[in-house]
């Protein structure tokens, strides 16, 4: 695979530090000089200086040969007009667009591909989808989602209290009706595999594969949530930014007019999402007064408080009393955090923070807090969905971990097609751990053989993923 990235920041570097390590070519074009030798520095990649929506520049960086052409600038309109330029000039390379302005993705002119883009992604979208999944969730985890099977995966952290403490993972699944795997474990910040002989620590922090119903019944027993009826319904939202609207508009179920003009495709991603649940009031605190206004129309039912979440006023008059979760939404990564910490100690019952860096994550949940949201995290995750299209359905990279989960569909050319599990030859710390045939997902066993147009769910260290792929799929 042979990609062209278009711009060093945040996102550009962790999409090529991913791929890089998988192996693959990759070449990053950067208009600052001095970003580009920082990354040149970093990476082990080709690093070229100019415009990406200069002819010349993507000729230097070998267009003609890529297989994937991604434009992921802070420029929407840099972004789309690059994507434009290498579709007219070499339809080959499959395009790719960062996008963060919604009017974009609704207009006819991209939905029907008059610049060119083969895909658009979204960063706050995508970040908002996550919030979203885990608000479903009940906000104990990070929850993702396996392409269109509905199986999810989801981080179960095991408190103190919790029943599990010093049983076996197969002790607790003999104890609960539903289905579901725990393909990996990270205590004291080291992540392995366990088998059903495992025993549950305190602190321990569960990755667990499962049908939604399925996960809910093993966080209940857990003692994560109290009762199947314990909704989030008390929400605040700390932002009015995108990322807050967009999850006030699914807690909302804001599907007017103007919602669905100005933000159709969101709207049409959300419905995805939405299940019939009860009433929920949503109280935004947002410190700039325009941008309060603005909610305050967009919102009608909704409380709006024109605010700094750091005040003191904020504690004084009791406005997270009763709160049964608060998402932490602004620009502010830090402040995200703090927040989140502060309405902890406030007695709010679950909280969820918005951070850019994805090293932050994994020190949020040392500090306590219980769903992190890295922006940069789900936006490359996006990416490299559409990267690994085709036998790959979906891929998760569980954040403070060197394991990857991927979901293959097998095809008549796969090496392992006819073979039992125990016969096939995969890459060191790789490892099957669900197969679909026909609806149904099983935890298979070394004699189950593997059939043409079957679903199989692996694990594997992220260094191993390109050795898997070809594995996987012969190629």
């Amino acid at each position: 695979m042979d990609v062209i990235i278009l711009g060093a920041g945040r996102v550009g570097w962790q999409l090529a530090h991913q791929l890089i390590n998988e192996g693959r070519k990759i070449t990053i074009i950067e208009k600052n000089p001095e970003e580009g030798l920082r990354i040149a520095d970093r990476l082990d990649c080709r690093v070229i200086t100019g415009e990406g929506n200069n002819l010349p520049i993507l000729r230097e960086a070998g267009i003609e040969n890529a297989n994937y052409f991604v434009s992921v600038t802070k420029s929407d309109e840099i972004n789309m007009i690059a994507c434009s330029l290498v579709a007219a000039e070499y339809p080959e390379p499959v395009t790719v667009a960062r996008v963060r302005n919604v009017a974009y993705t609704g207009t006819r002119m991209v939905r029907q591909r008059l610049y060119g883009i083969d895909h658009i992604i979204n960063p706050e979208i995508e970040a908002a989808r996550a919030v979203i999944r885990s608000i479903e969730r009940g906000a104990v985890g990070t929850v993702n989602q396996f392409s269109d099977s509905g199986l999810t995966l989801t981080s179960v952290s095991i408190l103190p209290e919790c029943p599990f403490i010093g049983r076996s993972i197969r002790e607790i699944r003999m104890n609960l009706t539903g289905n579901f795997l725990v393909p990996l474990i990270i205590r004291n910040n080291d992540s392995s595999i366990p088998d059903g002989d495992t025993r549950i620590l305190e602190n321990d922090i569960l990755y667990v594969i499962a049908m939604p119903q399925d996960t809910d019944e093993l966080i209940l027993a857990s003692g994560l949530r109290k009762s199947e009826k314990s909704e989030l319904k008390r929400i605040v939202i700390v932002g009015g930014g995108r990322i807050g609207r967009y999850v006030a508009d699914y807690l909302l179920e804001r599907d007017d007019g103007e919602a669905l003009s100005n933000a159709g495709t969101w709207i049409r991603l959300i419905d995805r999402f939405r299940k019939k649940s009860p009433a929920r009031s949503v109280h935004f605190i947002e410190r700039d007064y325009a941008v309060g206004r603005e909610l305050a129309d967009r919102y009608p039912s909704a409380l709006i408080t024109n605010a700094d979440i750091s005040d003191e006023e904020i504690s004084e008059a009791g406005l997270l009393e009763g709160c049964d979760l608060l998402v932490s939404a602004t620009g502010n990564q830090e402040l995200n955090l703090i927040s989140a910490l502060y309405a902890k100690n406030q007695g709010v019952f679950r909280t969820i923070a918005l951070v850019r860096m994805s090293s932050y994550v994994e020190m949020a949940r040392e500090m306590g807090v219980d769903v992190t949201v890295s922006v940069s995290d789900t936006m490359v995750e996006g990416i490299l969905r559409i990267l690994r299209k085709g036998n790959i359905r979906s891929i998760h990279t569980i954040a403070g971990s060197d394991f990857e989960i991927i979901d293959f569909l097998l095809d008549s050319d796969s090496p392992l097609v006819g073979k039992a599990i125990k016969n096939c030859r995969l890459p060191k710390n790789s490892l099957i751990l669900m197969v679909k045939r026909g609806s149904e997902y099983s935890l298979p066993d070394g004699n189950l053989q593997l059939n043409d147009g079957e679903r199989v769910i692996i694990i594997t260290l992220r260094e191993e993923t390109r050795r898997l792929e070809e594995a996987v799929t012969g190629l």
